[in-house]
Order: structure tokens, then C-alpha cells, then sequence
């Protein structure tokens, strides 16, 4: 069979011309009007033959006998118009029963029932072009039935024409004001399904960053790349800024700071970037687990920070001759840290927290306010040289102490032994402190294993720089320092 538009050879079943899609009309279209008005033409010619042929019936008896004979078949054929007249009759009903069953046999082949019958029959035939042929009948007919769609692109599946398949899916996401909610979900899945198999990963991504409905997207998520979220908006800022990159999905996120595009030799982001004083131009993408990488997204940033004011120190800088307490003082929000080997403090340096006592002789002390965003001020110095108006040493000071101990039997000998103890323990000078009106020498007690390993314990002692007597210090319950005599 040729296409009559433009004389390609047809297979066997198919309706449509594949080379210029003219569509193949194996019988012509039946038309229930037309039937109607042949069944009325036909109804009036039968009234009317009838009319003309059955004579009056007479009311005499003799003129009813006479119109009971027979009246010879010739004259009957040869009376005018009589034969002429049957004929037509006879033809037109001939006519009518055929125009019928013609009528009956076109409803049938273009039926959707008769068409999905042909379809699955080729179909199970394995001749999935003829089948699709008659689906594609199926949809002219119920543009809106997705099982047709589904069921074509599952042929087109089946001999390898994966683009026809999803084109034939695509048609659904196209009009998709014809289908239901789930058939979109489907033909999306069925879509995904088909472009896996080919490990085209980065056609999934095209078709759910152009897919409306957000709860197919929010299914199928893990395929898209979409750039990275920042959780600052670009502008200007006062502060340190914790900047946080984020992704749709698993993967990696690529970013630099300095303008430049990144790429996979980039910082890969796994904390929060702290943003300090100057200008930024962060730039990042995101690559997903299936190697589908995102547009690059850019954000600028100025973070201008406050710096805050340097400590202020109580005790200034010289020389002294009696213990002080070094106080340091900040603005509420800051906290303060200090050095005392002459480097400039960091975060990472001594916090300070309370009064400090002096040392003996000659220290450097460093000081620098933290502000809640991490800026720190100017660093402020002191020196100090104390020196004390006695003739009693730390030496001597830490000997008292162990002497008074093993008087009241706490100790067994000089070198701290201990009854029952494999260790021993230990004294060191910690610092000099005025108690109650006098100075003294605070002597901090250790506790030393076989090993080697020292422990501080909660013991402390004082010396009085004067006379060299020894007490224990402790406190009361309202926090004040008690003096208790040893001797």
C-alpha cells in the first residue's frame, strides 16, 4: 500500500505516512447523520409505493369477489411504472443494509476499544511499530488518556528508541492540564528511569530545574545541582560574618573569596567561613554525587569592624616594694587575656578572670579586650620589678612550711614522705598577697606519684615575709580569707 500524498510504501497497519505523516484513510469516515437521513428517504419511498399500489378495497360483495382473482403475473410485470418502481425499492434496500454494516464496520475500526485490541495484538506479535500506530490512534481519539502514553513509550522503550520514548513521556509534562498529578509524577519517574540507563544524569537535572511543581522536584531533588544558598545577604556588615554555605542535595561545594571562578582545585566548603575586616567576593557551585555541577553564584561582601578599647590596667608600670594586685577592666561585652612571656596575646592566651598578685622581681604583662565578634584591641603593656624588705626567701618560706608539717606529723621528712604513701609531696612559691594588713608568701602543695606525675592539691599555705610564721589559708562561707596558725 502507497501513501496516497506522497506514494511512500506503507507496512502493513500503519495509519500514518512516515515520511510526510499524512494520515491514512483505510475506509472512509461513517457518519450517523448520513444513515439517518437514508433510513428517513427509504421510510417515506415505502408509504409512498404503497399508496399507489394497494387500490381501494370496494364494500360490494360482488366487486370483493372480483378483486380476489389473481391477476396474471405479465400483466402485473407490464403495468406501467409497476416494475420500474420495485426495482428502486429493492435497491434502495439493498443500499441501506449495506451502507449499515458499512456503517457498523467503520464504528468498529475506529473505536477506542478496537484500537487498543489491534495494538496489544501487534504488540504481542512484537511488532511494536504496528501497535504504535494504533495507539497513536487511541490518543486522537482520548487526548487525555495517560495509560495510551505510558503504553506507547513503553514500546518505544522495548525496541531501544529511547528518544521517542521520552519524547512521548514529555508530551504529558507538556499538557499537563489533560492529566492527573500522579500521571505527571509517572511520566517524570518514567522519564528519570530511561536517562539513568543512559547515565545522562545531566538531562535530569535540565528537566527538574524547568519542572513547575515543587513536590516533583522536592522527590527527585538528589539529581538537581542548584547553586549554593549563602546565609548572609551580600552588604555591608559590622561584624565578623560566620558565612555558611548550603546545598539542595549531597555533594561538594566549591568557593573562593577573592573573585576569582572556582573549580575543582578550590577550597572544597565544610565550616563556616568567619569573614573579618576587609572586602570579599565569594564565589561557589555545587557539584552533586552524580558529577552534575550548578551555575556559579556570587556574593560581595565589606565588613567594617569595631574595634574595641584597649584594657585599662590599675597598676602601672616601676618598680614596688610591697605586694599589689594587678586589676584589669574591659567593656562588659569584651574578655580580656594576657601573656607574661613578652608575646602579644591571642584568644588563645591566659584568660583573665580575676585580680592578679605581683611577682617578685621583674615581669611583662600583655593585655588585649576580645569583642563577641572576635576583634581584638590594641595591646597594652606593663613591667613590674617588686621587691620585698626581707630577709626571708621563697627558699625559706617553702622549708617553714615542711618543717611546720612534719611537727604536727603530716609529713615523715624534708622530702615530703608521706606514712602509708608511695609518693610524696611537693611545695611551690605561687605568689605574694596581702591577707588581713600583712604580706605574705603563698606556698601551694602538690602531690607527687612514684612516676613522677604531680597533682595539685586543695591545700595553701601562707608565710609571713616578716617573721616567717606559717598558716593555712582558707575561706569562710561568705568567700573571706581565713588565716589558721600551723604552730
Amino acid at each position: 500500500m502507497k501513501c496516497p500524498k506522497c506514494g511512500y510504501e506503507l507496512a502493513e497497519g500503519y495509519l500514518y505516512c512516515d515520511n510526510c505523516g499524512e494520515e491514512i484513510r483505510i475506509v472512509p469516515d461513517f457518519e450517523p447523520e448520513i444513515e439517518q437521513e437514508i433510513n428517513e428517504t427509504l421510510s417515506t419511498l415505502f408509504v409512498e409505493l404503497a399508496k399507489e399500489e394497494m387500490p381501494e378495497i370496494p364494500m360490494d360483495e360482488d366487486k370483493i369477489k372480483e378483486s380476489k382473482k389473481e391477476e396474471p403475473l405479465g400483466e402485473l410485470q407490464n403495468k406501467p411504472g409497476r416494475g420500474r418502481k420495485i426495482g428502486m425499492l429493492l435497491t434502495a434496500v439493498i443500499a441501506s443494509l449495506i451502507l449499515c454494516v458499512t456503517g457498523y464496520s467503520m464504528y468498529c475500526s475506529y473505536s477506542v476499544p478496537y484500537q487498543l485490541a489491534k495494538a496489544k495484538e501487534y504488540a504481542e506479535q512484537g511488532k511494536y511499530t504496528q501497535a504504535i500506530g494504533y495507539l497513536e490512534k487511541v490518543h486522537d481519539l482520548e487526548a487525555d488518556n495517560a495509560d495510551v502514553m505510558f503504553l506507547m513509550a513503553d514500546y518505544y522503550y522495548i525496541q531501544e528508541k529511547y528518544d521517542f520514548a521520552v519524547y512521548t513521556l514529555q508530551q504529558i509534562i507538556e499538557e499537563a492540564d489533560l492529566y492527573k498529578e500522579v500521571d505527571l509524577e509517572d511520566a517524570y519517574d518514567k522519564i528519570i528511569s530511561i536517562y539513568k540507563t543512559q547515565e545522562n544524569y545531566q538531562a535530569i537535572n535540565e528537566l527538574l530545574l524547568s519542572c513547575p511543581d515543587e513536590n516533583i522536584v522536592n522527590t527527585f531533588q538528589r539529581y538537581i545541582a542548584k547553586p549554593p544558598e549563602f546565609s548572609y545577604v551580600e552588604g555591608n556588615y559590622e561584624e565578623v560574618i560566620p558565612l555558611k554555605l548550603s546545598a539542595n542535595t549531597s555533594g561538594k561545594i566549591y568557593y573562593t573569596l577573592d573573585g576569582e571562578e572556582p573549580d575543582a582545585d578550590s577550597d572544597v566548603y565544610t565550616a563556616p567561613i568567619f569573614l573579618e575586616t576587609g572586602d570579599y567576593t565569594v564565589k561557589a557551585y555545587f557539584v552533586n554525587d552524580y558529577g552534575i555541577k550548578s551555575d556559579v553564584v556570587s556574593n560581595t561582601y565589606r565588613i567594617d569592624l569595631v574595634e574595641p578599647a584597649a584594657p585599662e590596667v590599675s597598676v602601672y608600670s616601676g618598680d614596688y616594694y610591697e605586694p599589689n594586685m594587678i586589676e584589669v577592666s574591659a567593656a562588659e561585652d569584651c574578655r580580656i587575656y594576657y601573656t607574661t612571656d613578652s608575646t602579644d596575646p591571642t584568644e588563645d592566651s591566659l584568660l583573665y578572670t580575676s585580680a592578679i598578685p605581683m611577682p617578685l622581681g621583674k615581669s611583662v604583662y600583655k593585655f588585649i579586650a576580645l569583642s563577641p565578634e572576635g576583634v581584638a584591641s590594641d595591646v597594652i603593656m606593663r613591667t613590674y620589678k617588686l621587691t620585698l624588705n626581707t630577709e626571708i626567701s621563697t627558699d625559706i618560706a617553702i622549708m617553714n612550711v615542711v618543717h611546720a608539717l612534719m611537727r604536727a606529723d603530716v609529713l615523715l621528712d624534708e622530702q615530703g614522705s608521706l606514712r602509708g604513701m608511695s609518693g610524696h609531696n611537693a611545695y611551690k612559691f605561687g605568689a605574694v598577697s596581702r591577707i588581713d594588713g600583712g604580706d605574705y608568701y603563698v606556698v601551694y602543695e602538690y602531690y607527687e606519684d612514684a612516676p613522677g606525675m604531680q597533682t595539685k592539691t586543695d591545700r595553701i599555705y601562707g608565710v609571713n615575709i616578716q617573721d616567717g610564721s606559717v598558716f593555712r589559708i582558707t575561706y569562710d562561707d561568705a568567700g573571706k580569707i581565713i588565716l589558721i596558725p600551723l604552730e
